[in-house]
């Protein structure tokens, strides 16, 4: 009697059925991820246009530059990069649950960038800015007086 080769459909089955489960139970884990991550990319993008402020404050050395952000509106102004103009940009732009959630530059909602790219006013204070998200998820970014930014997750 010769020998066949191949899955039996039982086996076949059996191996669908659990491909089935495991994803199901996986798609919660994903979706979550996403969500985080749409907060990680705001954030960083949010970190790169503070950065990226700095960087022309210092490099134009005649004049300051701000981003002035609107926490009602969940927008930011931020200078463009080759004009005198200002962009307004917003974290909703990586995903629509991601909003600005508090400001705290000294009671006002300005950070202004000297052109030693050193922050305006200068006070003992960090200046720090969260974003938070549908999950409860945070990233709280943090400028220092000398124009260090860092972002710190609370991660749900």
């Amino acid at each position: 009697m010769k020998k066949q080769k191949g899955f039996t459909l039982l086996e076949t089955v059996i191996v669908i059925v659990i491909l089935i489960i495991v994803a199901a139970i996986a798609a919660p884990e994903f979706r979550r991820m996403a969500i985080n991550g749409n907060l990680k990319a705001a954030a960083k993008d949010l970190m790169s246009d503070i950065i990226r402020t700095r960087a022309k404050a210092i490099s134009e050395n005649n004049a300051n530059f701000s981003m002035v952000f609107d926490q009602a509106n969940n927008n930011y102004t931020v200078p463009a990069l080759q004009s005198a103009n200002l962009e307004t940009k917003s974290p909703v732009y990586f995903a629509s649950d991601i909003t600005i959630s508090s400001i705290a530059f000294d009671g006002g909602s300005t950070l202004t960038f000297q052109t030693r790219g050193t922050i305006s006013p200068a006070s003992p204070a960090s200046k720090t800015l969260t974003l938070v998200n549908s999950r409860g998820s945070a990233a709280t970014i943090t400028i220092t007086t000398t124009g260090r930014v860092y972002v710190e997750y609370s991660l749900q």
